[in-house]
């Protein structure tokens, strides 16, 4: 009976912690238009994480119906925008009225990727430019003709991919990623590996309170213990 009592008040404590954060989706859509909260320094990260997670559970089949429904409800992608990979699926003609108006209000056609008021609009741009040889030579004229800019002035991930470069370097000089132990605790590099580990395990233990079991093709990233 008592391991009963126990698991009942998990499955609660659970609930009402799936639910604080569908109302956190809600407030996101109601200021951005969108239930698509994305992943990045520069956003509220938690929420893009836990949006990723019920993707991943829904995807293994073990998100809840109703949770799925409630998802449903604020329009919530199954996909994230930044993830397509064929532009050509979506609705061409549309797409291109939207990045039209974007041009229209910012001056050029340099979305990036992750663009709040337009998550769909991002992720499509970035798709589009990597599918450039893919397009046909009468979408790339229809691209050209609205200015469209092939090559993004922003950097990849920008701070993000500057630092995540630099590990790499760091990775293939020392064979580890511990770099506190080489350069320091407080060297920036140290800092945002620490940073990236932390939310790394973050988004684990949120996937495990959610009852997601297998995270295969997520690349992880670990530090050995020091001695």
């Amino acid at each position: 009976a008592r391991r009963e009592a126990f698991a009942a008040r998990a499955t609660e404590v659970s609930d009402l912690a799936w639910e604080a954060m569908r109302a956190r989706l809600a407030r996101y859509k109601e200021d951005w238009g969108n239930a698509d909260a994305p992943l990045g320094p520069d956003v509220d990260g938690d929420l893009g994480r836990w949006c990723k997670v019920q993707r991943q559970l829904r995807d293994a089949g073990r998100l809840a119906a109703a949770r799925v429904d409630a998802l449903d409800l604020l329009c919530f992608s199954w996909v994230a925008p930044s993830d397509v990979d064929d532009p050509t699926r979506a609705d061409w003609a549309g797409m291109l009225a939207r990045l039209a108006a974007y041009r229209d209000e910012h001056g050029d056609c340099d979305v990036k990727k992750k663009y709040q008021r337009d998550p769909a609009l991002g992720g499509w741009v970035a798709a589009v430019r990597r599918c450039r040889s893919e397009l046909g030579a009468a979408r790339v004229a229809e691209l050209d003709q609205i200015g469209f800019v092939w090559q993004s002035s922003r950097s990849c991930g920008s701070a993000w991919m500057s630092s995540f470069r630099e590990l790499r370097a760091f990775h293939a000089v020392h064979g580890h990623s511990d770099v506190g132990a080489v350069l320091g605790d407080g060297h920036e590099l140290a800092r945002w590996s620490e940073a990236m580990r932390a939310a790394q395990a973050k988004e684990a233990a949120l996937a495990q309170a959610d009852g997601a079991l297998a995270r295969g093709g997520v690349v992880t990233f670990e530090v050995p213990a020091r001695r």
